[in-house]
């Protein structure tokens, strides 16, 4: 289990406040459990009364982990389908959220979906390539120019 450490500092209205939270990646419960109880151990109590009240919701907390991965992986399913983990971030205040995925690479207007696999001989091959060196395109952009002519001969 991978587990990161941040403190993030929030401007509230002139009062500084630091949020303290930890990120991991859960590939089960156990990695789950290990970074709640890691964000957990930050407390330290100040009297007798904290320690005891600790030491009840550390007890509390050991009980009900595995509920909170069972529900966890039921409301993030297809995340943990598709990858077999979950990166959870847990804060001071012991809530916890699935680290947003990163945004990918945007999706294309015209994607190009279909591909067409041709033989040719020599003397057409030396055409194209001729074609793609005095336009400077690539081989497929000049097949799918070629094929743009052929609408207008068409109709």
């Amino acid at each position: 289990m991978d587990v990161f450490c941040d403190n993030i500092e929030i401007n509230l209205r002139q009062t500084k406040k630091v949020i303290s939270m930890r990120e991991g990646r859960c590939y089960e419960q156990h990695d789950f459990q290990v970074l709640i109880l890691s964000q957990f151990a930050q407390r330290r109590p100040s009297t007798e009364k904290e320690t005891w009240e600790l030491q009840k919701e550390y007890l509390r907390l050991i009980r009900e982990i595995p509920q909170m991965w069972e529900e966890f992986v039921r409301k993030n399913q297809n995340i943990y389908d598709r990858f077999g983990y979950l990166d959870v971030v847990v804060y001071d205040d012991l809530t916890y959220e699935r680290k947003k995925l990163k945004q990918g690479r945007p999706k294309e207007e015209n994607t190009l979906s279909h591909r067409v696999t041709v033989r040719l001989d020599d003397e057409s091959y030396q055409l194209l390539k001729q074609y793609c060196q005095t336009k400077n395109i690539t081989e497929s952009a000049a097949i799918r120019e070629l094929i743009q002519t052929l609408k207008w001969k068409i109709y």
